[in-house]
């Protein structure tokens, strides 16, 4: 029983990591988070946002720079998955006002979500938004 809640979580964060063949997870932040979902990641103007902030800053992040998201590894244990992921994009739309620059990256980063019924209730992202910024030749951020 805990081990198909565990496989269950895992299999739902990996939807909400990785983006669906469209390249898009905007629809899935209301399919598999809770009402009241919070995200947290330090590398965005606001450290701390809702679900509807969330959906509109990946949003931004995608049209700018095309994401793609890969997990590489996960661990999950009671109501937490913890995934390290691999991010990719090239810069093809404007993002804080600065034109695209065609040029792509590659970083890393890591996610831990805190599930609660089955959808995810919060996120806590740490992701290498520097290392990606200085690929594309350092005058974005």
């Amino acid at each position: 029983m805990v081990l198909d809640r565990l496989t269950g979580h895992k299999a739902t964060a990996c939807c909400f990591i990785e983006e669906d063949r469209d390249g898009d997870r905007v629809a899935e932040y209301g399919v598999l988070c809770t009402a009241d979902y919070v995200q947290h990641d330090p590398s965005m103007p606001l450290e701390s946002v809702g679900l509807d902030e969330a959906r509109e800053t990946y949003r931004e992040l995608v049209a700018a720079f095309r994401l793609r998201h890969s997990v590489e590894g996960m661990l999950a244990e009671r109501d937490l998955v913890s995934a390290r992921f691999r991010v990719r994009g090239r810069h093809v739309g404007e993002y804080q006002g600065n034109a695209p620059t065609g040029r792509s990256f590659e970083t890393t980063g890591q996610v831990t979500l805190r599930f609660r019924e089955g959808k995810i209730a919060e996120a806590w992202f740490h992701w290498d938004l520097r290392g990606a910024l200085e690929q594309l030749g350092g005058t974005l951020g």
